[in-house]
């Protein structure tokens, strides 16, 4: 088999070891046989016989390759805390597992899931560099398993997430990785009985401590990254998403209580609502943080409190220094005041509580910066504890409010700015090419002697940003190095 010069220095090291009798790591091959010992020179075929050999310390490492599976991967072992368990590409080599030919049937229970590589009643077992296609269901799973990390992979073509953890999942760090047209209709086995696709692209429902980052997410059939059901203690951050029939980042409780998350730096475009927090069918959706993100040029409401399913309380939840520009303009960001969903950030349920936002900017967006549902009852804010507050507004609107949205919404919108708003233009440097850094001078810089809430600036980025800090723009995803991510 021809060799890239790229790893070659890894193969000769590896072919210098790999016929040690305590054997560490088993070798995986297009061209390799089973009846291989699973050496870097005699390499098995099968992957899932490679993986029924790992334990504590142990890797299988596939070789550059067209996988054409025959059924998925189930990966149902223990490691530890000292000793993970590891599936992973040759480092510099291409690696593809292809699900073409494989059924992946209905689970039968809730969530009706199973993946190309399927993760379960597993611990410690880290997936690296690998790159997971045309899936009749999701391309990597992860049920009732506890320290699984995910690394660098790529899902394209899934008819549910490309990555998923659910219910009894517990640390899951989902790190730099690539999903591609998750949620396509297209990619049923047999005609999918539902109405939808299930789930979301990357989709976080009910795990407990969990990461989600530096991943990119795009040209997906629905919603990017949601965490949902009863997550909880989770942080989603440096995640790069754009260009979906839906909402970029989705936060929403179902079965019990969704709590404790966080989500920050993280930069979304080209999507419906580009945030939208919601408790659909859980009893209470409550402390979130939502901070630093850059939400843009998506097509319904940069931030959007919902009103779906059960429409239950959303408490504790904080929205500071992010950047909502020029969202709500529609699909064909023509000035639709009708479009289904709109405007910067919309109060559209009323079952808030002690919500604050505070610190952001609010610039161009459309037909509305702020607004909320005619059903507020009077004296909402002190009543809810709502503090609107210290935000910078540049609205350009020049509509009457309240504004009827006589479309999917059916609701009377008024416009507002809350109390201690700065009336200007934020003077970023260049938005049209994503740049948001303030430029000197801008009235979004604040002083020491007039700012109250001990930050020096509103919006994602203060005026010296430097262009490195554009995490999103080359390079993305980066290689990750699980000794130093993970770390906020």
């Amino acid at each position: 088999m021809a060799l890239l010069p790229v790893y070659a220095s890894i193969i000769a090291r590896d072919m210098d070891s790999s016929d040690r009798a305590t054997q560490k790591e088993i070798y995986v091959s297009t061209t390799g046989k089973d009846s291989n010992p699973g050496t870097f020179k005699k390499p098995l075929r099968s992957i899932q016989k490679a993986v029924d050999q790992l334990a504590p310390g142990k890797t299988v490492t596939l070789l550059a390759g067209i996988y054409e599976l025959k059924a998925p991967i189930l990966i149902s072992a223990k490691g530890s805390e000292n000793g993970w368990l590891t599936l992973r590409g040759l480092k510099g080599a291409k690696i593809i597992l292809d699900g073409t030919n494989v059924n992946i049937p209905d689970s039968g229970v809730y969530p009706r899931n199973n993946g190309l590589i399927q993760i379960q009643h597993a611990g410690y077992v880290k997936i690296q560099n690998i790159h997971i296609r045309n899936s009749h269901r999701a391309g990597i799973n992860i049920q009732e398993s506890q320290h699984i990390d995910i690394i660098n992979c790529i899902s394209e073509n899934s008819l549910s997430p490309g990555i998923a953890a659910w219910q009894r999942c517990e640390y899951i760090r989902i790190l730099g990785n690539t999903v591609i047209n998750a949620n396509d209709m297209k990619m049923s086995w047999t005609p999918y009985k539902g109405h939808e696709a299930p789930h979301e692209a990357i989709s976080i429902g009910g795990a407990h401590h969990f990461e989600v980052a530096w991943n990119h997410v795009y040209n997906c059939q629905k919603e990017g990254i949601d965490v949902k059901e009863t997550a909880a203690h989770g942080i989603v951050h440096h995640n790069y998403v754009h260009d979906l029939k839906r909402q970029g980042l989705y936060i929403d409780g179902w079965f019990g209580q969704l709590e404790d998350i966080e989500m920050y730096e993280n930069v979304v475009h080209g999507c419906e609502s580009g945030i939208a927090v919601s408790s659909e069918e859980g009893p209470n959706t409550r402390n979130l943080r939502i901070h630093h993100n850059l939400v843009y040029n998506n097509r319904a409401t940069g931030i959007f409190f919902s009103r779906w399913g059960a429409d239950n309380l959303r408490e504790n939840v904080a929205i500071y220094n992010n950047t909502f520009y020029r969202n709500g303009w529609g699909r064909n960001f023509s000035g639709d005041p009708q479009y289904w969903l709109s405007g910067g950030c919309y109060l559209y349920s009323t079952n808030l509580k002690d919500v604050s936002i505070t610190n952001n900017i609010f610039a161009h967006n459309f037909p509305f910066e702020i607004g909320h549902t005619s059903r507020m009852e009077d004296n909402w804010m002190v009543e809810k504890n709502i503090n609107i507050s210290h935000n910078l507004i540049r609205d350009v609107n020049k509509f009457s409010y309240p504004m009827y949205l006589e479309t999917w919404l059916k609701d009377s919108v008024y416009s507002m700015t809350g109390t201690h708003a700065v009336l200007d233009d934020p003077l970023f440097e260049n938005p049209e090419k994503g740049d948001f850094r303030l430029k000197k001078g801008s009235p979004a810089v604040l002083s020491s002697a007039s700012n109250k809430l001990h930050v020096n600036y509103m919006g994602a980025y203060p005026a010296d940003t430097p262009t490195e800090k554009f995490w999103w723009q080359e390079n993305f995803p980066p290689q990750i190095d699980t000794g130093t991510y993970g770390k906020k």
